[in-house]
C-alpha cells in the first residue's frame, strides 16, 4: 500500500509533473466556463515553468542534499575495517533489459562502475545488491538479474555477490538485505547510493540498526546559474524533479516513522 501510494502522490507532486498537470486542467475549466479559476491555474503554472527553466532551482535543490554526507575516499575503503560492500538499485532498468536481452542502465551508473572498484581494492568484502522492480506496472522487472550482470562484467566475482530482488523502495532495500546478511550491526558496512539519495538511504538503514558509513556517488549540482545556461532546459527539469523526489522522501519517510530525523546527517544517533 505505501509503495503504490508513494508512487501515485509522489509523482503527481513533483514540480515539473505538477505544471503538466496544471495546464490541461486549466484548460479543462475554461471549456466549463470557471474563466477565473483557469486564469490562476495558468498563471500559477506559467510562474512555475519560468521559476524551474530561469533559476537555478536544482542547484538550490540539490546542493543540500548532495552536500550532507562528506565523500569516502578510495584508501580509507582500502585501509578500513568493513563487513562489506552494500549498493541500492536504481540505475538498472529491467524492462529494458528483458524487452532487448543487452543489460540497461541510465542515470546514476556510478553506483555500479564504483562499487566495482571498491570491490576491487577489497577482495575479502562481501559486495550486496539490493533493488527489485521499482516500476508499479511491471513488478516481474527485477533488478537483481540486471545487476549481477553488469558487476561481473565490471570483474566482480560472482561468489562474493549478494543479490536481493524483491524490494521495491529504500525502506524495503534495508529490510529485506538484513536476513541476507551474517550482521548488520558490528562492523560498518559501505553504502554506496547516489548522493542525493544518501540523507534518505543512510536514515532508513541506521533507523534499522545498519551500522553503514556512507559512500556517496553520483552528483549532479554546479555552481548555481541563472537563465540560459550550457545545459538542455529538459536537464535542469529532470534534476529539479530527481531532488524533489528526495525532499518529498524525507518528509514522508519522517511522517510515517521510517527515519528518526527529517534530514538524517552523519554521526547521528537513530
Amino acid at each position: 500500500m505505501f509503495f503504490a501510494l508513494s508512487k501515485l502522490v509522489g509523482n503527481l507532486i513533483l514540480p515539473v509533473n505538477l505544471t503538466l498537470i496544471l495546464v490541461p486542467l486549466a484548460a479543462l475549466l475554461r471549456l466549463f466556463g470557471l474563466n477565473r479559476l483557469s486564469t490562476v491555474l495558468f498563471c500559477i503554472a506559467g510562474v512555475l515553468l519560468a521559476v524551474m527553466l530561469f533559476t537555478p532551482l536544482d542547484t538550490w535543490l540539490l546542493r543540500p542534499l548532495e552536500s550532507r554526507f562528506p565523500q569516502m575516499d578510495r584508501p580509507m575503503v582500502a585501509r578500513g575495517d568493513y563487513a562489506g560492500i552494500i549498493v541500492l538499485g536504481g540505475p538498472e532498468d529491467g524492462r529494458l533489459t528483458q524487452k532487448h536481452g543487452q543489460v540497461s542502465f541510465g542515470m546514476a551508473g556510478e553506483r555500479f562502475t564504483e562499487t566495482a572498484v571498491l570491490a576491487r581494492l577489497r577482495p575479502d568484502l562481501p559486495v550486496v545488491f539490493t533493488g527489485g522492480s521499482g516500476f508499479y506496472g511491471s513488478p516481474e522487472a527485477r533488478g537483481g538479474p540486471v545487476a549481477q550482470r553488469i558487476l561481473t562484467d565490471l570483474g566482480v566475482v560472482e561468489d562474493r555477490l549478494i543479490i536481493e530482488s524483491e524490494s521495491r523502495n529504500t525502506y524495503q532495500n534495508a529490510l529485506l538485505s538484513k536476513p541476507l546478511v551474517n550482521s548488520v550491526s558490528d562492523k560498518p558496512w559501505i553504502l554506496v547510493t547516489s548522493a542525493a539519495h544518501m540523507p534518505r538511504s543512510y536514515g532508513i538503514f541506521t533507523a534499522l540498526d545498519w551500522n553503514v558509513v556512507a559512500y556517496p556517488v553520483d552528483y549532479n549540482f554546479l555552481e548555481a546559474r541563472w537563465g540560459w545556461n550550457e545545459y538542455r532546459f529538459v536537464d535542469r527539469l529532470l534534476l529539479i524533479n530527481l531532488a524533489a523526489r528526495e525532499w518529498i522522501g524525507l518528509v514522508a519517510y519522517k511522517l510515517t516513522g521510517r527515519i528518526a530525523h527529517w534530514f538524517p546527517a552523519p554521526r547521528q544517533k537513530m
